[in-house]
């Protein structure tokens, strides 16, 4: 779902800027700052205060492994990407 119209950014984006131990963003600025951008007319700043409460408190009452977790944290994607290219240049070099 679209929260921030004037940037176009998802739920699961600003979901995506909390690491799995729950650091990251704490304002909506830092939110946008994370993402790329820069708030706007700023009637989202509520909601992205919202979504990044419970993304910490989901990554609170799980473990750290992306696995049992339903939110696609950023820094998880990162690792799972850089891990892929390892592979590719494994089975290449095989």
């Amino acid at each position: 779902m679209i929260v921030c119209s004037c940037n176009v950014l998802s739920c699961s984006q600003i979901r995506g800027t909390i690491a799995p131990d729950g650091s990251g963003p704490s304002t909506a600025g830092e939110v946008y700052g994370c993402l790329g951008c820069s708030p706007d007319c700023g009637r989202c700043a509520q909601q992205v205060r919202a979504i990044l409460a419970e993304a910490r408190a989901a990554c609170a009452s799980h473990c750290a492994s992306c696995a049992s977790r339903d939110i696609a944290c950023a820094v998880h994607v990162q690792i799972g990407v850089m891990m892929e290219g390892l592979d590719s240049e494994q089975n290449i070099a095989a």
